[in-house]
Parts: C-alpha cells; sequence; structure tokens
C-alpha cells in the first residue's frame, strides 16, 4: 500500500529533506517536522540520543545522568510543568500556527531547562529519594536500601517512576549543538557535538519515529537528480532571508495524527482507495479530511 499509494519507495519509510536557519533549536524543529509529515501537534513527544550514545555519557549510572541534567537532558519535573509552555494554539489554521513556531528569531522560554533550575530540579529529586530499594534478583521480595546516587538508571528506573524517563534532550539546544554531520567527528573533550543520529518521537501510542541526520553540501541529492542548483540557491535564500527552514526533497505522502502509525496509515490507504464500501469510503476520506490530511500535490518548497 505504501509503495503503491503511499509514495515511498521502499514500502517501509517516508523521508524529508530539509534545510535549517543554523540557529534553530530542536524546541522549533519539533514544529517544523509537525507540519513536514502532517501531524497537528495533538500528542506528546520526546527528542533522545540513540541507545548507545546515551549509555556512553551517563555510563547508565544515576551519578553520570545527573551530572548532565540542564546541560544536555531535561530535568524530572519538566515533562510534568514546563515542556509545553508556548503551545497556544486556540482556533484558526493549524498551519499557520505552526509556521509561526518554526520561523525565527528563535526564544526559547521554558523556565526548566535554565541550567541552574535544571540542576535544582534534579538535585531536589536526589535528596527527596535519598536512598531506593534494590531488587537482586526476581525472586527478590524484600530488596535492599540502596543511595541512589550509587545506583544505575535501570536500577532507579525500577523503584522510582519518572514520567519522561530521563532520556529526554533539552529543547532548548541547537540542532547544530548536538548533532554532527556524518563523517564529523564527535567531541572528547567537550560535551557537544554528542551524536551523529537524533530520535524524534511523536505520540506514544501510534509511537512515530523519526531519525534525524545531518549531512555537509547537497551530493546526494544532486547526484540522484532529485533536486537542482537553482533549488538548493532559492531555499538558502529562504533560509537566510526569512529565517525559517524549507523542504528542498520529500519521498511518501504526509500521514495524520491518530491513524495507527505506519501500518495504520497503509490500512487508511487501502481503504481509501481499494474499499468497496462507497460509504465507509467517503467516511473515511472526511474524517482524514478533518485532521488536515490531503493527497495533492504540493511543491516542496511550500511545505513549510
Amino acid at each position: 500500500m505504501m509503495k503503491r499509494y503511499g509514495e515511498s519507495l521502499t514500502g517501509e519509510t517516508i523521508t524529508r529533506d530539509i534545510v535549517i536557519p543554523s540557529d534553530m533549536p530542536l524546541h522549533h524543529l519539533h514544529y517544523a517536522i509537525q507540519k513536514l509529515f502532517g501531524f497537528q501537534n495533538s500528542h506528546l513527544r520526546s527528542f533522545y540520543l540513540p541507545e548507545e550514545v546515551y549509555s556512553k555519557l551517563t555510563n547508565n549510572t544515576v551519578k553520570g545522568w545527573s551530572e548532565l541534567v540542564g546541560v544536555l537532558f531535561q530535568p524530572p519535573s519538566e515533562f510534568e510543568r514546563d515542556l509545553f509552555w508556548d503551545d497556544d494554539y486556540k482556533r484558526g489554521s493549524i498551519n499557520t500556527w505552526l509556521k509561526k513556531k518554526y520561523t525565527g528569531p528563535y526564544h526559547y522560554h521554558g523556565l526548566l531547562e535554565i541550567p541552574e533550575v535544571a540542576k535544582r530540579d534534579v538535585e531536589a529529586l536526589l535528596e527527596r529519594f535519598k536512598l531506593l530499594r534494590v531488587y537482586e534478583s526476581p525472586e527478590d521480595c524484600v530488596g535492599t536500601l540502596k543511595p541512589i546516587i550509587d545506583l544505575t538508571l535501570e536500577e532507579m528506573a525500577d523503584d522510582l517512576y519518572i514520567e519522561a524517563g530521563t532520556e529526554s534532550l533539552l529543547e532548548r539546544l541547537e540542532v547544530r549543538q548536538v548533532l554532527a554531520a556524518q563523517g564529523e567527528p564527535l567531541s572528547d573533550r567537550n560535551v557537544f557535538p554528542v551524536t551523529h543520529k537524533l530520535i524524534y518521537n511523536y505520540d506514544f501510542g501510534d509511537d512515530w519515529i523519526v531519525e534525524i541526520t545531518k549531512v555537509d553540501g547537497f551530493d546526494d541529492l544532486l547526484s540522484q537528480h532529485a533536486i537542482s542548483w537553482f533549488e538548493i540557491d532559492q531555499a538558502k535564500e529562504i533560509v537566510i532571508d526569512q529565517h525559517r527552514p524549507v523542504c528542498l526533497h520529500k519521498q511518501g505522502l504526509s500521514v495524520l495524527d491518530n491513524v495507527g502509525g505506519l501500518s495504520g496509515f497503509a490500512n487508511f490507504l487501502r481503504t481509501i482507495y481499494e474499499g468497496e464500501d462507497k460509504e465507509e469510503v467517503k467516511m473515511t476520506r472526511a474524517w482524514a479530511r478533518s485532521l488536515g490530511w490531503s493527497d495533492k500535490k504540493i511543491a516542496n518548497n511550500k511545505i513549510l
């Protein structure tokens, strides 16, 4: 279904190639991703690192993680109180609202991401739960009290629930701070850049996963004849003059919220293009349109 109707070459992925302003934070990239893939900012999300990078940076310990809270990772209270500080959409065009969010100049006003505030927040957690119960085996029903600062992250998670976990990245960080280009060495002395791949998770029910990588130059797209130098120059001009990202190339239709992930979207395409029940097809299309979905062709540079 994805190959036949979803314009996906592999049938398994949907991709977007974009150019962004050099000072774009993760927070504002979130809104651009929403527009790029057809979402409407109606579910939770998180940016995080590949597991092997996260493990190396934190050493999988509470101490290693807590030292990077406010530097790289969100404080434990942010998800429940502060992450959605600018989600102020009320009415009108959601696309217009999203565009304002991913267009600069960029400002981040989430209070808990201020380094000093984030540090106080994680210190309050460590002080409040100085001792946690550690279970040595599945048969251990009693456990042993140990200092939280001496535990592994897995041991802490067994006895203490943090709603957003410990992996979520600070959204005030600029993309260029965190993400290195393919082939670019990661920093040995300083924290940044920390990874060659970022992961964006949207709607923890449908569980959409967007893997974000960075390349220097446009050789791949040019060699595939996917774009021209004229389109590249035009995109650069928009990024610089209008301070907003531009989509250079896309592969795969936009999806929509509440469709059940990629497999659900494939079933949706089957219904609207091959469904035999005309009433069901009509109702399904009307439902999709109510969520802003359309299969109309849009020029790449008009998507954002």
